[in-house]
């Protein structure tokens, strides 16, 4: 077991708002769950293991899997930045590593 830190951003100003978080592990089990506390939340996962994870928060929501690899100690989860089409597609906005800025013309559609 590691404590892993994971990071919600897209959460409004400064992250004022709170997601509410669910996590589970490969049989489905619910290992954590709970509301972020500024944005973040800490917890004690196996490592080299596959996660789901299920956070909402003002309509937006997150439905992914991770996997917690041992040299990792926080991950990433952004409410903002992957939206949904109609046609099966998803357009992910892309960043700046560094700033978070938005690039102007930075879209890319898989589909």
């Amino acid at each position: 077991m590691k404590k892993i830190t994971l990071f919600f951003h897209g959460l409004g100003y400064e992250d004022f708002f709170q997601a509410y978080v669910k996590i589970y592990d490969q049989n489905n089990n619910i290992i954590f769950n709970g509301v972020t506390c500024s944005g973040k939340i800490k917890v004690s996962l196996e490592l080299n293991k596959v996660y789901r994870i299920f956070a909402h928060s003002c309509g937006k929501i997150i439905n992914t899997v991770f996997y917690v690899k041992g040299d990792y100690c926080c991950y990433n989860f952004c409410f903002n930045r992957v939206m949904s089409n109609k046609k099966n597609t998803v357009t992910l906005l892309l960043t700046d590593y560094y700033y978070n800025l938005p690039i102007e013309k930075g879209e890319i559609i898989l589909g």
